[in-house]
């Protein structure tokens, strides 16, 4: 019983604190006149972290990554379309599409994860 009470606590406390971080990533973008936010159903899967993103390949699609890690938060651009998945320490991933269904490259805070086309 004492268990469960614990890791009840844990989970709640989990869940308050990705909140505010997923709130201050999407706040980031706020300005851009591109940006929407997305409306994400509450029991999709989520990533738990920019670590998920890794099994992409030049064969992924963007549906098969959705499928894998769940909707985005958010969404940006004009002619090439850009995903946005708010983790829950504050990061984000985002993913470049110029057509919607192939992957050009994701990037972590920046940081790049994949390219395509470019070889490991």
């Amino acid at each position: 019983m004492k268990t469960s009470i614990l890791l009840l606590g844990t989970l709640v406390v989990s869940a308050s604190l990705a909140a505010p971080a997923q709130a201050e990533c999407k706040q980031k973008r706020s300005r851009d006149p591109s940006f929407a936010e997305l409306v994400v159903p509450e029991d999709a899967i989520r990533p738990a972290g920019a670590q998920d993103f890794g099994f992409v390949t030049d064969e992924t699609t963007y549906t098969e990554l959705v499928a894998k890690v769940g909707p985005p938060d958010a969404a940006s651009g004009t002619r090439l379309s850009f995903f946005i998945w708010c983790l829950t320490d504050g990061s984000e991933v985002i993913v470049s599409t110029p057509d919607g269904s192939q992957i050009q490259q994701i990037r972590h805070d920046g940081k790049l994860l994949y390219k395509r086309g470019k070889k490991k």
